[in-house]
């Protein structure tokens, strides 16, 4: 994995969406000669590659979340998923949503109501091996914080998700192996689901190759 050099980078883009979250929000003018006035005025709301890639790389949370489920062999599912939170469902919600319609990702946006503990919350979401790398790719190189982590998500976790190696425990642990790795880098937390607690959990031992 090796990071690209800050002469990739297009930070002006970057910062906005690190420092603001916002999206691009614009009248577009266009030639048209179908109106009277020649002109025709829409307007536009949009995030590019790199403004998202700021967002993720400052407010974001991209990891596997790991938990228990009976209805797969194992009885734990590894899902691939990629958050945005804020306190209020505002532009950044609805550039996001229209980027990801753009780029054929599913997304989502549920609400967590207020209690003594936090003020309203609301999460832009996306899950799953596919499209967290339809998301992931295109912004790979742009990405500072959270680039060991993207890396090792594409290179080395959602390829063997995708084989269904996670779907048997000798597999499950494998990936796991790779799953505390990323949750070691920057901004990670390894929670209570590690090797170690699958490995004590069935008894087995993990070797990495």
């Amino acid at each position: 994995m090796t990071n690209s050099s800050p002469e990739t980078h297009d930070f002006d883009a970057w910062f906005t969406g690190f420092f603001d979250g916002e999206g691009c929000i614009r009248i577009a003018i266009a030639d048209r000669e179908r109106y009277s006035t020649g002109f025709e005025l829409a307007p536009m709301l949009r995030i590019t590659h790199e403004q998202l890639t700021g967002t993720l790389d400052a407010e974001g949370w991209i990891g596997v979340k790991v938990g228990q489920n009976s209805e797969y062999r194992v009885d734990h599912r590894l899902q691939p998923q990629i958050e945005v939170t804020e306190t209020y469902r505002d532009h950044l919600m609805e550039a996001l949503c229209a980027y990801c319609d753009a780029h054929d990702v599913n997304c989502h946006v549920s609400s967590l109501e207020a209690n003594e503990n936090r003020s309203d919350q609301y999460i832009w979401g996306v899950q799953g091996i596919s499209n967290t790398r339809t998301l992931l790719t295109p912004l790979r190189d742009q990405f500072i914080v959270k680039r060991e982590q993207v890396d090792l998500l594409l290179d080395e976790i959602l390829p063997r998700m995708d084989q269904g190696v996670h779907h048997e425990k000798e597999g499950f642990l494998k990936v796991m192996y790779y799953v505390d790795r990323f949750n070691s880098y920057k901004g990670g937390s390894r929670g209570k689901y590690t090797l170690e607690y699958f490995e004590e959990l069935w008894g087995m031992e993990y070797t990495p190759e």
